[in-house]
C-alpha cells in the first residue's frame, strides 16, 4: 500500500465522506498512533484532524457537565459522549489527561503494569444453574451439548452456544411449575422460554418463569440484569401480555408490562437504581409507589428510591454486555462493579483511591482482566493491585 492510499481515509474524514463509525475509528487511530504515522512520513494534515476531533470532544464535554447540574460535581477525565453520538465506542481514551496515553512515558515496560500474565484472571463464560420445579438443581456447565431434560411435557435442551431451549411437546400436561436459571459472578446464559421469547442473563442474575404460561398472561421474575426479546402471541382477547417483575432486596420493586418489544433491565442489588432501557416496541413501567410510564424506543426509565424518571437512553452502553463489550461512560466505582461481576473478583478501595473519577471507553469482555485494568490505569489517575481474586484500588 503506498502512502497516498494510506492517507486516503484521513482525507475522506476531512471531507466528511466517512460514515460515523468510520470517522470514530479514524479518530481513535489518530489519538493513539499519530506519532507512529508521522514516523512513516505519511502526508496527513494532523493539526486539522486533531482540531476537528477536539472540537467535537469539547462540545460534548459541555453537554455532559450540564447533565450533572444539581448533582455532586465530578472530574471528567474521560468522556465518550462524543463517540456515543458518532455511534461507536472506540477504545479507552483519556480526554483531560490525553498525554498519558500519547507520550512515550505511557509506553513503559510491562513491568509497570498491574497484572502479570501468570496471575491473570480469565473472563466470564456460559455457566448457570437450572432449578427445576421439583427442586432438582442442574449445573448447565456439566451438561453435554445437545443433552435433553424432560419435565411435565417439556423438552429442555442445552445447545452448543450456551443456550437453553424449551420445547413444548404434544403430551404437555396442564400443570405448570416454576423453573429458575441463575448465573454466578463470572457467568452468563441465554434462555429460550416455552413461548419462544428469548432472555439473555448477565452475571449474578436469575430468571424465574413457569414451564407453561397461562392462557391469558405471561409472567416472569428477574433479579440482576437481563435482556429480553419478547415473541408476539395472539390470545383470545388480543395480544397476550408479557410482564417482568423485578425483585430487589427480596421485594418486588418494579413491574414491566411488555407490549411486544426488545428491552434491557438492570436491577442489581449493588446498583443505586433500577434501569429499564427500551430498544424496540413499547413497555409500561409500574414503580412500587404507583408511578407509571409508557416508554418509547430509545428511552430509559430509572427508578431510584421509589421515584421514577424517564430520559433518553444510551442504548449502546445499556446492552454492551449482551454484545460482549464493556462500555464505560460512568464513574470509576460503577465501572469496577461491572468488572467485579464479570471476572468474579472483590474490589476494595484504599484511602487514596479517587472517588470522583469519570471514565469513558470500550473494551471487549472476552479479554483477561489484566488488559482491562491496565487500560484504565493508563489514565494516570488510578492504580490497581491484583492479589488472587481481590483488587485494591488506589491513586
Amino acid at each position: 500500500m503506498n502512502n497516498n492510499s494510506k492517507s486516503q481515509p484521513v482525507n475522506d474524514y476531512l471531507s466528511n465522506k466517512l460514515s460515523a463509525q468510520e470517522s470514530a475509528r479514524l479518530e481513535t487511530w489518530y489519538l493513539q498512533n499519530a506519532e507512529a504515522a508521522a514516523d512513516q512520513e505519511i502526508e496527513i494534515n494532523y493539526p486539522e484532524v486533531g482540531n476537528n476531533i477536539w472540537t467535537r470532544i469539547n462540545q460534548n464535554i459541555e453537554l455532559d457537565q450540564s447533565a450533572f447540574k444539581g448533582k455532586e460535581k465530578r472530574s471528567f477525565i474521560a468522556s465518550l459522549s462524543t463517540f456515543t453520538k458518532l455511534g461507536i465506542a472506540a477504545s479507552l481514551l483519556v480526554m483531560m489527561g490525553l498525554a498519558v496515553i500519547l507520550t512515550k512515558n505511557s509506553r513503559e515496560d510491562q513491568d509497570h503494569f498491574v497484572v502479570a500474565k501468570e496471575k491473570d484472571i480469565a473472563p466470564g463464560k456460559n455457566i448457570a444453574l437450572l432449578t427445576l420445579s421439583n427442586g432438582r438443581k442442574i449445573d448447565l456447565a456439566q451438561m453435554v451439548n445437545g443433552q435433553m431434560i424432560k419435565e411435565n411435557g417439556l423438552e429442555i435442551i442445552k445447545t452448543a452456544d450456551g443456550q437453553l431451549i424449551y420445547n413444548v411437546t404434544a403430551d404437555a400436561k396442564g400443570h405448570s411449575g416454576l423453573n429458575t436459571v441463575s448465573t454466578p459472578a463470572g457467568g452468563q446464559y441465554k434462555i429460550v422460554l416455552p413461548d419462544g421469547s428469548t432472555v439473555w442473563l448477565n452475571a449474578s442474575s436469575s430468571l424465574t418463569y413457569p414451564t407453561k404460561f397461562a392462557s391469558n398472561e405471561r409472567n416472569v421474575t428477574l433479579t440482576g440484569e437481563g435482556y429480553f426479546e419478547i415473541k408476539h402471541i395472539e390470545g383470545k382477547s388480543g395480544r397476550l401480555p408479557f410482564s417482568v417483575s423485578v425483585k430487589k432486596n427480596n421485594a418486588e420493586y418494579e413491574s414491566v408490562q411488555v407490549l411486544g418489544t426488545h428491552f434491557n433491565i438492570n436491577a442489581y442489588l449493588d446498583e443505586p437504581a433500577i434501569k429499564t432501557t427500551l430498544l424496540q416496541g413499547s413497555v409500561r413501567i409500574e414503580g412500587m409507589e404507583g408511578q407509571t410510564a409508557l416508554m418509547k424506543p430509545g428511552q430509559q426509565a430509572e427508578v431510584y428510591k421509589g421515584k421514577m424518571q424517564l430520559r433518553n437512553a444510551d442504548t449502546e452502553e445499556a446492552v454492551a454486555w449482551k454484545n460482549g463489550e464493556f462500555i464505560f461512560r460512568e464513574d470509576l466505582q460503577s465501572a469496577m462493579r461491572k468488572i467485579a461481576r464479570w471476572y468474579d473478583v472483590e474490589v476494595f478501595y484504599d484511602e487514596s483511591a479517587p472517588r470522583q473519577l469519570m471514565l469513558g471507553g470500550w473494551m471487549s469482555r472476552a479479554t483477561n482482566i489484566s488488559e482491562v485494568l491496565n487500560h484504565i490505569q493508563l489514565t494516570g489517575k488510578v492504580h490497581f493491585k491484583l492479589e488472587g481474586r481481590r483488587i485494591t484500588v488506589s491513586k
